[in-house]
């Protein structure tokens, strides 16, 4: 993780270092932060509408392909223009705020490190994990039965975005069935899955909104996202071992974003610790990936009254005192919103693989 480095004379004071903290942690340093970008070509397109001004919907315009054939030589073009077809997906952003306090002073004096300070920290990490396992279960489509995440087995969403589940052009299921009651726990993720996906992923490109993805060196590059389960299992597919060791350093070092564990035929694979693990229809234990297209997720922050722009106006820092002084609290707010990007009901720019896993 880089440094968080505040130069001398900066002027900050320690509610401000604190708010550059919680935006260095939940902003910079959370797991999906690397796809994050202001235009229409990022994995993550940040809308940054209401960081300045009030409200809390914003609106993104996404459009479909253009598929009329044109006019040949002299034919007239005029009165047979093609119209774009426009979809509009929205997205609410709320107010999210958690808190933690020091017993007291005696707490801090008997303890070897200075608690105020770790405690302020604490927090900055919460939002960076928070923030990580958010997006995790947006993309997913569903929180899932994985444990250990501060997000509640219970949750279906947060600021009104509800939580979608892929529709079934975006989806595919391990298994000879390729059906959801067809997927057993032995149809765990490989190489040959990955093949079978990117086929049904090019043919999209037929549709009216094919998945687009970024380019290095001129060639598409497909980030697709794992659960630590399916990189279990992966690691021990004789294709993939074979292929890894082919490419050697050069696989690593010609990755497009930073953390790849290594590449099959264009896809970038990640390992992403809160990916999304649940029971199928048939009881069967499963995990979810995703391949992520450019504009797949929408994010989005409001700006938050008497945060600096220490933490660019979207994170603040409150510290608060209880019983006679006696007790020291810090809390971290934002006002933030996810989802991913949806078109006339389907997954604009996300495609899902659901297998099971080696327990």
């Amino acid at each position: 993780m880089p440094s968080i480095i505040v130069p001398n004379g900066s002027g900050l004071s320690p509610t401000q270092v604190q708010e550059q903290v919680f935006s260095h942690y939940a902003e910079r340093d959370n797991w999906y932060s690397r796809f994050v970008g202001t235009g229409p070509e990022a994995i993550i397109q940040k809308l940054t509408e209401l960081e300045k001004g009030p409200g809390d919907t914003v609106k993104v315009t996404l459009f479909a392909k253009l598929s009329g054939p044109g006019k040949d030589g002299d034919a007239v073009l005029e009165t047979n223009e093609e119209a774009p077809v426009a979809y509009q997906d929205t997205l609410i952003i709320d107010q999210k705020r958690h808190a933690d306090r020091v017993a007291g002073k005696m707490t801090n004096q008997r303890s070897a490190v200075k608690i105020y300070k770790e405690a302020s920290m604490l927090l900055g990490m919460w939002g960076r994990d928070w923030m990580s396992e958010l997006i995790s279960v947006y993309y997913a489509g569903r929180r899932g039965t994985r444990t250990g995440l501060i997000l509640p087995t219970s949750f279906t969403s947060f600021a009104g975005n509800a939580l979608q589940t892929s529709d079934a052009a975006h989806t595919l299921w391990a298994g000879a069935a390729g059906t959801e009651a067809g997927m057993t726990a032995g149809d765990t993720f490989s190489t040959a899955l990955i093949d079978l996906m990117d086929r049904q992923i090019n043919l999209l490109i037929n549709s009216g909104t094919p998945m687009k993805f970024p380019k290095r060196n001129g060639e598409e590059i497909r980030p697709l996202k794992i659960t630590p389960e399916q990189w279990y299992d992966l690691q021990r597919d004789p294709s993939w071992v074979a292929a890894q060791q082919s490419a050697g350093e050069r696989g690593a070092k010609n990755a497009l974003f930073t953390g790849a564990k290594g590449s099959w035929k264009g896809y970038d694979i990640f390992v992403d610790p809160a990916g999304v693990l649940f029971a199928t229809s048939g009881s069967v234990s499963a995990a979810s990936a995703q391949v992520l297209g450019c504009q797949s997720g929408l994010l989005a922050f409001g700006g938050v009254e008497g945060a600096s722009e220490a933490g660019g106006g979207k994170w603040l820092a409150v510290k608060d005192t209880f019983d006679y002084g006696n007790q020291t609290g810090f809390a971290i707010v934002t006002i933030c919103g996810f989802k991913k990007a949806r078109i006339n009901s389907t997954d604009h720019a996300v495609f899902t693989l659901n297998t099971g896993y080696t327990a």
